[in-house]
């Protein structure tokens, strides 16, 4: 038997001890070893690409809730290096970090935009979503307090069991936050990694329950990023706008 084989029996084996011993809990002992693991691999992470197909519910006039969909190709390096190009029913556009400043860039429109910017990814994603409304793919898997946060704003979380997602097998948990606006499941994947391999949330608080769907692959672990993919260079033509706020 090969050694990564013995390591996942054995991982197996505790998850399967703490489900079966565990008194009945609101926090599955089992689901929050797996997102510990999970988050420790990609704190671990110099380097991390991946990409990112999401499914989103949005409410239209008459028409009631309307999937729209978006890929997304991720790069990210160290703790001040960012980019994300983005692919969607909205158009194409590139989001880039470079430490010091940050780019939005409308291929769709030939428009950028470019703001000062904190001095880490995690700052700076906070940032344009607390001010300008700007969601970045997967971005709560990357903060170093995921899962205490998670718990700490959760009603429960539990580990369901072994499932196959895209013909990868992976841990399948699933809770609901304590303010009762939500309802969340995600697949990790289930060998030496503990990736995310999917995510799914429901607004239980919102007309119709609309839904987030995504599902990440193609991860790469410490690939070489050169400073100039986080740089960005004025294409001939483009129109410099500015970033709108989100209203109070």
């Amino acid at each position: 038997m090969k050694k990564i084989n013995k390591f996942r029996f054995l991982f197996i084996v505790i998850v399967f001890l703490f489900q079966s011993s565990r008194s009945y809990s609101q926090f599955d002992s089992a689901a929050v070893m797996i997102l510990d693991r999970m988050s420790n691999m990609i704190a671990g992470m110099e380097s991390v690409s991946f990409k990112m197909n999401i499914e989103q519910d949005k409410l239209s006039r008459g028409a009631g809730l309307i999937k729209h969909g978006v890929e997304a190709s991720v790069f990210m390096r160290g703790p001040d290096k960012m980019l994300v190009d983005i692919n969607g029913d909205d158009g194409q556009k590139d989001y880039l970090y470079n430490g010091k400043t940050f780019t939005y860039y409308s291929m769709t429109n030939n428009q950028y935009a470019t703001i000062d910017a904190p001095s880490t990814n995690i700052q700076t994603i906070d940032l344009l979503h607390n001010d300008y409304g700007l969601d970045f793919p997967a971005s709560d898997f990357f903060y170093p307090n995921f899962v205490n946060d998670l718990i700490a704003n959760s009603n429960n979380l539990l580990y369901l069991g072994i499932t196959k997602v895209n013909d990868k097998q992976c841990f399948h948990l699933a809770g609901s936050t304590s303010d009762k606006t939500m309802t969340y499941q995600f697949w990790i994947a289930d060998d030496a990694f503990f990736l995310p391999v999917k995510m799914a949330i429901v607004y239980t608080d919102q007309p119709g329950n609309p839904q987030y769907q995504g599902s990440m692959y193609d991860w790469e672990i410490n690939p070489a990023l050169p400073d100039a993919m986080f740089e960005f260079n004025v294409p001939p033509g483009a129109k410099q706008i500015k970033l709108k706020k989100n209203s109070n």
